[in-house]
Formats: C-alpha cells, structure tokens, sequence
C-alpha cells in the first residue's frame, strides 16, 4: 500500500508514526520474491543442522566479528545468552571475507548473495519514505547510508538442558541504520518494547519486521528498537 498513490500518503505516514513510537514495524507485501526468502530460510536451517565440526571450518578468528561462534556469550541479569550465529558482511561485494562464507551447504552461498541484494534493495526503498515522513529529501537520507556496509546476522538457539538459566540474546537495540528481521520458523519469544518502555508485543511466527537503529526522528532522538529471544527448544531466527 506505500506504492498505491492512493493510500501511500496515510501508509507512509503510519510507517513514520511506528518508526517514532515503537521503533519497530511490520512490513507485509514486500515484493521480495518469495522463493529468494524461502531459499534464504532452507540454506540457513541446514546450515545449522550440520554437525559442529563443519560449522566450526569458518569460524570467527580470534578478535574478528565475522564467522560461526557464540558471538553473545555474556550474560544478561541471572541468564546467559544461549546461541550460536553466522555473522557475514554480505554488501559490497569487494568486502566479503569469502573465507567466512560456508561452502555446505552449497545452496548457502547463492542464497545469501540473492537475498542480500534484494535487502539492499528493499532497504532504500523504506529510506525513501522515510525521507518523505521526515520532511526532507529522499536524496539526503538515502545518500547518508549509500555505500555504507551490510551485514547478516544469523541466529539459532539450540537446547538446552536448563532453559530457566538462559535466554536466546539479551535485550538490546541496534545501531545500525536499518535492521530488517526475518522469522526463519515457528520459534516463539521474540519481543520488542516501545521506545519509551510503556507496553510491548510479541512478535508472530511469520513475522517480517524491520528496526529502524540510528536513524534520527524529527527531534532529533534516536528511535531505539528493543528485542529479545527466548531459548524454547532447538530454533534458528
């Protein structure tokens, strides 16, 4: 509805409102191809079915970010942080430490690289209506992210055998300018919080949400969107 110039404006605006007011929003309709997401979703779960030995041949170095490895292994009030993640530059292209980037399963590689571009893609599209909501030109916000470096960040919460001692990542808020989520399968107990603390929601399996990390409100405070994931079983996100 934000590209039907009869509803764009209202879309737009209720685009903007969930940007201030939650710092969290649902986007449906995308116009991503559905069977890039679904590839994205089947060469991700593999991945982390695979036996820990294979999953360990790319991972993080000592100091690095990118790579497989329990990058949140702190703790948060009485629980510690339960997951083990793939983190890859994937944009630009002459970036990529290809050395990080899993060979098996086969698919991983092609999938990423697809499902990264329409992200780029997907991504200036939502900063152009930003734009429009703020009041300034498409042009100024979209050039202030243009070359800018893109990452993924794969997540999966394995069992474990005390799960009231554990939670999947700690509460947090990005900051970055634009994180966009998506909920590989039916695990539950993703959150977010308002930027104000009052009231939250849960997030529902299927869910594509998008977190607006550092982009500035008309203010000029920053729109903090707050999540956390719970460990119920052997999940990935």
């Amino acid at each position: 509805r934000l590209l039907d110039s009869e509803s764009s404006e209202a879309e737009t605006a209720k685009l903007g409102s969930a940007c201030r007011d939650w710092g969290f929003f649902q986007l449906t309709n995308h116009g991503v191809d559905e069977s890039v997401v679904q590839d994205m979703k089947d060469s991700t779960m593999q991945f982390f079915r695979l036996p820990l030995d294979k999953k360990k041949a790319v991972a993080t170095q000592a100091g690095g970010l990118e790579g497989f490895g329990h990058h949140f292994a702190g703790a948060s009030c009485d629980k510690l942080d339960w997951a083990e993640s793939l983190i890859l530059l994937t944009q630009q292209k002459e970036q990529r430490s290809m050395e990080f980037w899993p060979a098996d399963p086969a698919t991983l590689r092609p999938s990423l690289d697809k499902y990264s571009l329409e992200m780029s893609r997907l991504t200036s599209r939502l900063m152009a209506f930003m734009a429009s909501d703020l009041g300034v030109e498409r042009e100024a916000l979209a050039g202030a992210f243009r070359g800018k470096r893109q990452s993924v960040a794969l997540h999966h919460y394995p069992p474990c055998r005390h799960p009231d001692k554990v939670m999947g990542i700690t509460p947090h808020h990005d900051g970055l300018g634009l994180t966009l989520l998506l909920h590989v399968d039916d695990t539950p107990g993703l959150q977010e919080r308002r930027a104000q603390g009052a009231g939250g929601r849960r997030a529902r399996p299927g869910d594509r949400g998008g977190v607006p990390g550092r982009v500035r409100r008309r203010d000029g405070e920053a729109a903090p969107g707050a999540r956390r994931g719970q460990v119920q079983g052997d999940r990935v996100r």
